[in-house]
């Protein structure tokens, strides 16, 4: 297995200058706003209410995790704020301005790579600074291979990368157009436990720095309390907000906090909203 090593903005030799804006860029934006949300979905066997009239504050520069059941409506609240879909009713904004389709404002981290497969790891990186018209798009993608430890596979096709690696590759690439939210749909999902463990680490350390807004998405109880300041249990379908549980863990967070007394208080108590959901799925059908 690969070692995973990412380094700091300073260690990168090309583009310190992206890094600093990232950084200034992050500062105080990124606020989400939603009311009166509902989301309907039209099927053959009738319409599917996959949120319903959901209210949601996140603040800038919070880690925010979405956990809940299968088919609770988690990655349908990450593609409305990405501007994939739009909302039935209700509202959704970013800093005060109304998110009315695809925002470049967020970058987006899904379960599976999505890099494209002809482009080298650096132009995969280089794609979304140069749609947007910015300075020196190559200069950018370098900055943030480097800030991921993946410099030295530039020119490499995405076939060729391990999974941890090709992940990395996809949050540079977030990244790179200097987002103020981050959207990720169970990036580590795919990956085997130790290097989940690490990425999950690697990313706080990035996150720490940046203090961009992260909106994750996963089913793992251990993950979202280990990575997220809040996590947002879900209801199942319509899907709506059950409880919003503050992570009260000092930062920086050690993989040994796990074994503390307090992160087993979470993991039991969410535990418990989560398995509260899930047998109404199973009683639905009884």
């Amino acid at each position: 297995m690969a070692i995973l090593a990412f380094n700091t903005p300073a260690d990168a030799e090309t583009g310190d200058h992206a890094a600093e804006r990232m950084l200034r860029t992050g500062s105080g934006k990124g606020r989400i706003e939603g009311r009166d949300l509902t989301m309907r979905f039209s099927s053959k066997k009738g319409d599917v209410i996959a949120l319903e009239n959901l209210d949601i504050d996140i603040k800038p520069g919070e880690f925010l995790a979405l956990l809940g059941p299968s088919g609770c409506g988690k990655s349908t609240l990450l593609n409305l704020i990405a501007g994939i879909l739009k909302p039935t009713s209700g509202t959704l904004a970013i800093d005060g301005n109304e998110i009315k389709g695809p925002n470049p404002g967020c970058g987006i981290v899904f379960q599976h790579h999505s890099l494209f497969p002809w482009m080298s790891v650096l132009e995969n990186v280089a794609f979304g600074p140069r749609n947007l018209g910015h300075d020196d798009p190559v200069g950018t993608a370098r900055t943030f291979l480097s800030l991921v430890g993946l410099e030295k596979q530039s020119k490499a096709w995405p076939s060729s990368l391990s999974g941890g690696m090709q992940q990395r590759v996809g949050i540079a690439r977030a990244l790179a157009t200097y987002p103020p939210v981050l959207l990720m749909d169970e990036p580590f999902g795919a990956l085997d436990a130790q290097t989940r463990s690490i990425m999950q680490e690697e990313l706080l350390k990035i996150w720490s720095k940046f203090k961009i807004t992260v909106v994750f998405v996963t089913h793992d109880i251990e993950e979202a309390i280990f990575l997220a300041d809040r996590v947002v249990v879900m209801k199942t379908l319509p899907g709506g907000i059950k409880r919003d549980v503050t992570i009260d863990l000092p930062r920086s967070r050690d993989p040994a906090i796990i074994k503390s007394e307090l992160f087993n208080t979470y993991r039991g108590q969410i535990f418990e909203l989560i398995r509260e959901e899930t047998l109404k799925v199973f009683g639905s059908h009884d």
